[in-house]
């Protein structure tokens, strides 16, 4: 039990709870040894009347990390979205003690639907010393196939590059192919949906490419040394309005029946398309000429020799 207390209390602290006041207790109840984890009060009161859900989750996951630390076996881990109600610092701790189990030689399952638990675990993985071999699968549907697809490949929409989803969008509008009348409710929500996500695309591009991934919205860090790449023109702006405006209008508006906007067409998506492609095309270039010179920027000048 000492042992156990002791691994308690290292969890608590690697998961940032010391600022609650905790106190360990065992006890049996036929035959079997329990322990608990409860407020160090003067008063016995439940956990769940003072702990956010944040902090609850953090102390179970704690304790199952202190019960399995005493497992000489290293047997695997299953687990199932552990960051739920966890803010942005403490996702990070779980990440980074989930990566140093793992580093022992324990296989690790997680299961999540937070893309930036996502990101952090990778992240930790990679710098790692040594770092610690990772297998990232997606859990994926389709009308045809059904639930439970896994592939190490095909990212969900909301984690694909714009590169990616271009692609995805291309290969969509293939799929029109043989459509000839784009006056029903049917083809009105499949155009809604292909611009919707065009339009998405466009937001991603400007985090993605424009703005080289300096601030990213499932990831907590800043990346100023990506500052090199980024250049930012009045034709940027000029071209990102009115492809935005273009998409908007075309992905669900309910506009007003004086602003009728025509239904598009396949070659209104083609075109739409082949834009963002494009404007992705040019900036990248110009992201990795920008690059370049600015490289030159962290060194000295070169000393002339006499």
């Amino acid at each position: 039990m000492q042992d156990l207390e002791k691994r308690v209390v290292a969890e608590i602290e690697t998961l940032a709870l010391t600022h609650i006041p905790f106190a360990v207790n065992d006890r049996s109840q036929d035959g079997q040894s329990y322990f608990e984890v409860g407020l160090n009060a003067a008063k016995a009161i439940s956990n769940s009347k003072v702990l956010s859900e944040g902090e609850q989750r953090a102390l179970a996951l704690a304790c199952f990390l202190a019960e399995v630390g005493g497992d000489t076996s290293r047997q695997g881990m299953i687990i199932d979205d552990p960051v739920s109600s966890l803010d942005h610092v403490r996702i990070r701790r779980v990440a980074a003690r989930l990566v140093k189990e793992a580093a022992t030689g324990r296989q690790i399952i997680i299961f999540t639907h937070n893309l930036l638990f996502f990101n952090e675990v990778v992240d930790a993985a990679a710098q790692a010393n040594p770092p610690i071999p990772l297998v990232r699968n997606y859990i994926n549907k389709s009308e045809s196939a059904g639930f439970g697809l896994i592939s190490e490949t095909d990212e969900p929409w909301i984690a694909q590059s714009v590169t990616k989803r271009i692609e995805t969008l291309k290969t969509r509008l293939k799929s029109f192919d043989g459509a000839t009348d784009f006056t029903t409710d049917a083809w009105r929500r499949s155009a809604k949906d292909f611009y919707s996500d065009l339009r998405e695309t466009w937001e991603r591009l400007v985090e993605e490419i424009l703005l080289g991934k300096v601030v990213e919205r499932f990831n907590s860090d800043v990346k100023t040394q990506s500052l090199k790449g980024v250049v930012v023109e009045d034709e940027d702006h000029k071209r990102i309005y009115w492809a935005m405006k273009r998409v908007s209008e075309r992905s669900g508006h309910d506009m007003a029946s004086a602003k009728a906007i025509p239904v598009p067409t396949p070659n209104d998506m083609k075109s739409d398309l082949d834009g963002i492609d494009q404007y992705r095309i040019d900036t990248t270039k110009r992201k990795k000429d920008a690059e370049k010179r600015r490289i030159e920027f962290e060194q000295p000048p070169k000393a002339t020799v006499l």
